[in-house]
């Protein structure tokens, strides 16, 4: 074989192989950006679980989820009267978590808000003193 030859077709197999890595490298990127999407506020009318639930505020989570350890953590020290319903163990958890339609853990409901995903401040937020009547339900 030609040596020109040869050596171009090293360079083009180079060049494939750059845009191949490049390209599996965006797409990682993207994937990973959508597992750790920012957490999502949304109000509605959640009274019905928390009713069922007892609670004015209830989790739901995994127990493996580090994001649920850290929402779980978070109401403890702030003393929110709360429940925890982890969707990986409980039957009734995961009929109940499915009433939200929701597609990740955790999901903190209110009478009439729900954060899914974890964000400190948000929690904070709600349920601070100026949130409480959010997390309560009353007007």
């Amino acid at each position: 074989m030609n040596p020109v030859l040869r050596r171009l077709r090293g360079v083009f197999s180079t060049l494939a192989l750059v845009a191949v890595a490049a390209a599996c490298g965006w797409l990682g990127v993207s994937v990973v950006r959508s597992l750790v999407a920012q957490p999502m506020q949304q109000t509605g009318d959640y009274s019905a679980i928390v009713r069922e639930a007892g609670h004015p505020v209830v989790l739901f989570a995994t127990t493996t989820c580090p994001y649920c350890r850290q929402a779980r953590a978070l109401l403890d020290a702030m003393k929110v009267e709360h429940v925890v319903y982890d969707v990986d163990v409980s039957d009734a958890a995961r009929a109940l978590y499915g009433r939200l339609h929701a597609n990740s853990v955790p999901v903190l409901v209110t009478a009439r808000l729900r954060i899914t995903g974890f964000d400190e401040a948000a929690y904070r937020s709600l349920l601070t003193r100026g949130g409480a009547d959010a997390a309560s339900g009353r007007p």
